[in-house]
């Protein structure tokens, strides 16, 4: 069985042909750009949610403000309970599955994935803000609701001529009375939780949490992601060179000649380079 390997634009009418090892070379840069790309997405993904949250806790609470209508305040809650949901899921995918884009990256480098995995032990055992979400998560998915309380307070502040000036502030809280025992919540957490926990206070925290280990995840992956990126960025250049005009769509295929020329193996290659912004993120 004889085996072809080439670059090709999406149409297939333009070609670059490839030995067997340069075909292996980008199918493995393909692969650490890839993992090292899902690091910073994710992370996106937990910022993204946490803003959303906070603008649903800001038009939830400009409803109360208002005194709007049954009907607009029920169609705001389900919103805010969505926002909280769609960032404790996202906070559990980047935790859940830091390491193993890591290891993708640099699946020998055992000293690397232990560095991770202390970043991580330290975060937990020294945020309750961490736990707590991570312990959230599992409590959302199989038991109940994110929020049980909503709590409207103002305060009054005096401006510089003398008069008077109300602020108003919403809080979103998980009661402990509601959560119904550490059979539905991890155990150890669920005893430190001694008060009514503000959920905005906690992501908050959390965050930080997030953001310390992207920034550890992204300084392990840097090299092995920018010498990816050049591997790629080489290939398409000789592609662009030959064909005397850039394609945005360019695939790597391996195709043999069993069952009359069968594609046994394809990936797209240039959407790693072109589809992100690595300038931001591997620096």
């Amino acid at each position: 069985m004889q085996s072809e390997y080439f670059i090709t634009s999406r149409n297939n009418q333009h070609i670059v042909a490839l030995t067997e090892v340069q075909f292996k070379e980008l199918k493995r840069a393909k692969k650490r750009l890839s993992s090292s790309f899902a690091v910073a997405h994710k992370y996106r993904l937990v910022k993204a949610n946490f803003e959303m949250t906070v603008d649903a806790m800001a038009r939830l609470g400009q409803l109360y403000v208002e005194q709007a209508g049954i009907e607009a305040m029920e169609t705001a809650k389900p919103h805010l309970n969505a926002c909280v949901n769609n960032f404790i899921l996202s906070s559990r995918m980047f935790t859940s599955q830091l390491k193993r884009h890591v290891q993708a990256c640099l699946p020998q480098n055992r000293r690397s994935q232990q560095q991770l995995t202390e970043a991580i032990d330290r975060e937990y055992h020294g945020s309750f803000a961490y736990r707590f979400v991570d312990s959230l998560y599992d409590y959302v998915s199989l038991y109940g609701i994110s929020i049980h309380t909503l709590i409207m307070e103002s305060v009054v502040s005096e401006k510089a001529d003398g008069t008077l000036s109300r602020q108003y502030g919403l809080k979103a809280m998980v009661e402990k009375d509601f959560i119904g025992g550490p059979a539905e919540f991890r155990a150890l957490v669920f005893d430190e939780i001694k008060a009514p926990v503000n959920l905005m206070e906690v992501f908050g925290q959390f965050n930080e949490s997030v953001e310390r280990l992207h920034h550890v995840a992204l300084e392990l992956v840097k090299d092995v992601a920018d010498e990816a990126n050049a591997t790629v960025l080489e290939f398409l250049n000789v592609f662009i060179a030959e064909h005397g005009t850039e394609h945005d769509n360019l695939f790597v295929v391996h195709k043999t000649s069993a069952r009359h020329e069968k594609v046994y193996d394809k990936f797209p290659l240039s959407m790693y380079v072109n589809n992100h912004n690595m300038d931001s993120d591997y620096v």
